[in-house]
């Protein structure tokens, strides 16, 4: 988010960024109607079908948003008056607080997976599902007594055993329906069969599903658009999986750009915005869209200033929610006010404070896929330490 060139923030931004500032070819936005300091922003030149579907009500941003535990200021920041969130600029542990949106342990389950515990916990049925075209990450991870395991497809489909291990298949199976006395050994078993069992399933009704956009996956030149064309295609085949309620994880890496903040970035954000457009229009001709919310997240932005070649890691950052039913063309959440290194924001490096914490989002986001009030707080522990920032799906949805 770039502010518009008849805001006063666009001169800071110019000169913060320096020699990575982005100058030609923005997309404009109008923000009027968002309380931010400026009346327009404007999106990287890569983002053309996301500025249409936030024209168009389908798209909304969540400005300067990041992990906290508590809201703080620099002075704050600086005196550690106040919790912040476990190694700070670290990929790898906060790669893992995203995922959880518990800024003070890396180590608990996902917001998803928690988000899938209280749905199955309300219904008092299995009507949770989730799936990662993409490894198996820490956001899809529940309690095990509650909800079933995330099955994990890659972008070509779903991933089976490799040719070697598949000559075993029968062998495993037999060997997993053997009763033995071992708690562990019985929920072995039950995990190995519930896999193989998953995996036929999905071969057998995924598997030959075509969707009306297989040329427009197929002509963007991206495992994101690969990701995104097998959640397409379960989402499809729900009526085969007998879907209730489901979630997905898509994941585009290489945005660690220390030494080229250019020509890399511009490619990035185009794969990104390509496999969005195909992926809503797919949606949309399914007659889903509506059904579908789609929430970009990140370990971490960048800073605002130049290494020289580059930029580095930082805190807060901006994001974006789409989907049929979003409350679209609006920026929620608060804009600095000021991305100097004198801003009540700003720890140095072009580093800025989050004003929206990730409860802010995922509170009405849950809400929305219909997690009881009374059970928010289980799903976001960390809610009650804020006042502000924090979304209701009255808020976020029409």
């Amino acid at each position: 988010l770039v502010p518009g060139s008849s805001c006063y923030l666009n001169q800071q931004y110019a000169s913060v960024r320096g020699d990575v500032a982005i100058t030609n070819g923005l997309l404009s936005i109008d923000a009027t109607s968002s309380g931010q300091p400026c009346d327009s922003f404007r999106l990287h030149p890569s983002f053309s079908n996301i500025r249409d579907l936030y024209n168009d009500g389908d798209a909304s941003f969540i400005a300067n948003i990041g992990p906290l535990i508590v809201p703080m200021d620099k002075y704050e920041f600086e005196a550690e008056s106040k919790p912040q969130p476990q190694s700070l600029f670290a990929h790898n542990t906060q790669t893992q607080i995203t995922q959880t949106v518990l800024a003070q342990d890396s180590s608990a389950g996902g917001v998803l997976g928690r988000i899938g515990d209280a749905i199955n916990a309300q219904e008092g049925s299995d009507v949770f599902d989730a799936y990662s075209i993409s490894g198996t990450p820490k956001i899809l991870e529940g309690a095990p007594s509650i909800s079933k395991p995330a099955d994990v497809l890659s972008g070509s489909g779903v991933a089976d055993f490799n040719q070697k291990a598949g000559r075993f298949e029968d062998n495993i199976e037999s060997l997993s329906q053997n009763v033995v006395t071992s708690i562990y050994g019985e929920t072995f078993s039950a995990s190995m069969t519930n896999a193989l069992y998953r995996t036929r399933l999905l071969e057998g009704v995924v598997g030959g599903v075509t969707l009306d956009q297989d040329g427009c996956f197929n002509n963007v030149d991206s495992s994101l658009a690969d990701q995104f064309q097998q959640v397409a295609k379960i989402i499809k085949s729900r009526d085969g999986l007998e879907s209730k309620r489901d979630v997905f994880y898509v994941s585009l890496g290489g945005f660690d750009t220390h030494s080229d903040n250019g020509p890399k970035l511009t490619d990035l954000l185009a794969q990104v915005d390509q496999s969005i457009g195909c992926f809503a229009t797919e949606m949309k001709g399914q007659g889903v869209w509506s059904n579908v919310t789609v929430v970009s997240a990140s370990e971490f932005g960048r800073t605002l200033t130049s290494n020289g070649l580059g930029t580095d890691h930082a805190w807060g950052g901006n994001h974006f929610i789409l989907g049929g039913s979003v409350r679209g063309g609006r920026i929620h959440g608060r804009y600095p006010d000021d991305i100097t290194d004198e801003g009540i924001l700003s720890i140095g490096r072009g580093r800025l404070i989050p004003t929206t914490p990730w409860e802010g989002l995922w509170k009405g986001v849950a809400q929305w896929f219909g997690v009881n009030t009374e059970n928010i707080e289980s799903v976001l522990p960390n809610l009650p330490n804020f006042a502000t920032n924090i979304f209701d799906a009255t808020e976020l949805y029409e």
